[in-house]
């Protein structure tokens, strides 16, 4: 089996770091909801689990990028669609990093800590309001800045598959 990505396909690292990324990101753009949902836990189990599903995707993204780095078989894009595939390939990085940062800044600024599926990440300590305000507001508005960015990457995968016919959707699936 080839794990390496091809001109034809994704390989099946890529593959499942996609999806795996894809469905923890939903999970935690619904987090709002589910969160309020879940009255069975407390409100500091569900932020942990928050918190833990956060760095996770942190994980993810450190692997994801050095996966890309080591793996260049990707499909060659057309020179007039491959500015735009970057600066949305690139925009996607920079909010899947920004947004953990900026809720551990948060955290830390509530002085609650963070842990990592119960256990601490950084303890808890002195809270700092201007600290725990700035983070929260950012963390907020780049997760719904992360919305519209993922509706611009469906919307080019769609265009990608059904408009150009390059059949985008088969090699990630």
């Amino acid at each position: 089996m080839n794990w390496l990505d091809t001109e034809r396909r994704y390989g099946p690292v890529s593959r499942a770091l996609h999806w795996s990324m894809a469905l923890l990101v939903l999970l935690m753009l619904a987090s709002d909801w589910w969160m309020e949902e879940l009255e069975a836990l407390s409100e500091a189990a569900a932020m942990d689990l928050h918190q833990s599903i956060g760095m996770a995707l942190l994980a993810l993204l450190a692997f994801r990028l050095a996966w890309r780095a080591v793996n260049r078989g990707r499909p060659i894009l057309p020179a007039h669609w491959r500015l735009a595939a970057r600066l949305g390939h690139l925009a996607l990085y920079a909010l899947l990093l920004m947004i953990p940062l900026s809720g551990l800044l948060a955290a830390w600024g509530s002085g609650e800590g963070v842990t990592l599926f119960g256990a601490p990440l950084i303890a808890a300590g002195a809270e700092i309001e201007w600290l725990e305000e700035a983070f929260e507001e950012t963390h907020e508005l780049l997760a719904n800045l992360l919305w519209f960015v993922i509706a611009g990457h469906v919307l080019a995968a769609l265009a990608h598959q059904w408009w150009l016919g390059e059949r985008s959707l088969q090699r990630m699936t």
